[in-house]
């Protein structure tokens, strides 16, 4: 576990991102304007100017339609794993911290098969990212919190990214990011909505997501109202919390959700108000990411006790998780 080499590398890499960049936000607008559309087989962007018909989807269960990686993955494949933080696995899992300008997103590949949690507050700092792992397309999206901070660049994401499934909380406070994010998936046609109860589960290529929170509704702190999911692939799991606080964490081991995984991404970006003692043993993680910009030192202690090797986006930026299965690898 090392930072990325600077010098040559990065010099080089900064000019790739200061390309990409541009070519991302020229995919963006014309995504938003209609002008794009992948091709249902294989996922891959093409460029038309005639109207873009999309058939109503369909929800007899949940089984997430398979959308590969489009080619700009595979224009990055060559590219140095340590020294290209925007990597994906085209086999295995790839779970990524993305930045936001506030709040979270995760970016998960299983086998070709993508799925955003969370938005953050920057719609095109979030859709530039995405573009960057390979993904014009999304499978999923799982808007854990709708709060504006939190949600706020998932209405063009959901626009850009055009995927099957949208889950959220039916928040009691429906604010601009929320409507914006309902807008976007319901103007398709395509993307079906879906409040999921506790342990609703579905298929991502061979990763098992589930649902493990929230336990219950309606809670005097809204925060805990948000979705908490967790991430089996073979023998290795990952926990996404959603901005949840100590009181839900106790609500989540009370109701006997399954807490234990390998790898813990932790609620609020590493505050205080979560993560508490009890909690950081139930899930007695290896590694924990904390994607705050100032997480809290009792927290980052907390989880040390629990035997977790800690890492902030504040040292190390996009933080990659990789699985094959059996073991995973973290890339700060």
């Amino acid at each position: 576990m090392h930072k990325r080499k600077r010098g040559c590398l990065s010099g080089c890499l900064l000019r790739i991102v200061l390309l990409l960049g541009v070519l991302a936000m020229l995919f963006v607008g014309a995504c938003v304007l209609g002008f794009v559309r992948n091709d249902p087989e294989t996922g891959a962007p093409s460029l038309s100017f005639e109207s873009i018909g999309i058939e109503d989807g369909m929800l007899p269960e949940i089984d997430l339609t398979a959308l590969n990686l489009n080619a700009l993955s595979g224009m990055l494949e060559d590219l140095p794993l340590d020294g290209w933080p925007y990597h994906v696995a085209r086999e295995g899992m790839t779970v990524k911290t993305l930045r936001t300008m506030a709040g979270e997103a995760v970016f998960v590949c299983c086998d070709g098969y993508t799925l955003l949690l969370g938005g953050g507050s920057n719609g095109p700092l979030l859709c530039g990212q995405l573009l960057l792992c390979g993904a014009g397309s999304l499978s999923a999206v799982i808007a854990p919190d709708v709060s504006d901070d939190q949600a706020g660049g998932l209405g063009l994401a959901v626009s850009m990214t055009r995927p099957g499934y949208l889950l959220y909380p039916d928040s009691q406070t429906k604010g601009k990011a929320y409507n914006s994010m309902i807008s976007a998936a319901q103007k398709g046609g395509k993307t079906q909505l879906i409040v999921p109860q506790q342990g609703l589960s579905f298929a991502l290529g061979r990763a098992r997501v589930t649902v493990i929170g929230p336990a219950f509704r309606n809670h005097t702190d809204e925060r805990d109202d948000g979705l908490s999911v967790r991430i089996d692939y073979g023998a290795t799991s990952v926990l996404v919390m959603g901005r949840i606080t100590q009181a839900g964490e106790r609500e989540l081991r009370s109701s006997g959700a399954p807490l234990d995984a390998d790898v813990l991404i932790c609620a609020q970006g590493g505050s205080d108000e979560a993560t508490g003692t009890d909690f950081a043993a139930a899930v007695s993680p290896k590694a924990a990411l904390l994607t705050g910009k100032s997480p809290a030192n009792p927290v980052i202690v907390r989880l040390q006790r629990a035997g977790a090797q800690v890492y902030t986006a504040k040292e190390h930026g996009v933080m990659t998780v990789y699985s094959d299965g059996s073991s995973i690898r973290v890339v700060p």
